[in-house]
């Protein structure tokens, strides 16, 4: 009797169940997030047992309402690979003007720290280089053409010196010859005039 009492009163539970169903229609079905709206059915389903009866027309609403969410899901999934995309072009497009503007910023750059000498554009470690060791070059050259003026100018006043020396001794010589000869012309002289007179 127990047994029969325990079954009628689950028929009854189940039958309020349904009813109860009947009246609310479904209205958590209508709207809300898609696990609110297994909760709901979960929650109004009648049990026997230990399992619970839901009504078809729910598990078909929810089907419906899980199809829509998935559909919707897709679509936004679609949108999102669209603009993923775009923003993957407007990437590409980005990274394409960013190596541009590098590859210009480094021209610019080596243009910048290098000067154009002969027509070969150079650095400025190595023009600064090649004007030190022209300077230093030309310094050296200056220092030699010096060295070898004061020597050969040492060279002409010894030169100068020694002619006049010698010029000396030659106009010294010269009046001694000429002193010498107007002397032996003069004795000369005498000598024929004192043959001459003997004759």
């Amino acid at each position: 009797m127990r047994k029969l009492f325990t079954t009628t009163l689950m028929i009854a539970l189940f039958c309020a169940g349904t009813i109860f169903a009947q009246d609310n229609k479904g209205a958590g079905l209508e709207e809300g997030p898609l696990g609110a709206q297994f909760d709901y059915a979960i929650q109004k389903a009648s049990s026997h047992n230990e399992f619970k009866v839901i009504r078809l027309t729910w598990l078909r609403k929810l089907k419906s309402n899980a199809l829509d969410s998935i559909k919707v899901l897709q679509e936004s999934v679609s949108t999102l690979e669209g603009q993923v995309q775009e923003q993957q072009k407007e990437v590409n497009v980005l990274k394409s003007n960013l190596k541009e503007t590098n590859d210009k910023l480094e021209v610019a750059t080596q243009e910048r720290d290098s000067f154009r000498f002969l027509g070969a554009l150079l650095t400025k470690s190595v023009y600064s280089t090649m004007v030190w060791t022209i300077i230093f070059v030309l310094v050296v050259a200056l220092l030699v053409m010096i060295f070898l003026f004061k020597r050969s100018n040492s060279v002409t006043v010894k030169t100068k010196q020694s002619l006049e020396e010698k010029q000396e001794e030659f106009d010294k010589h010269r009046k001694w010859a000429l002193e010498r000869e107007q002397t032996l012309a003069r004795e000369l002289n005498k000598l024929k005039q004192k043959y001459k007179g003997l004759d």
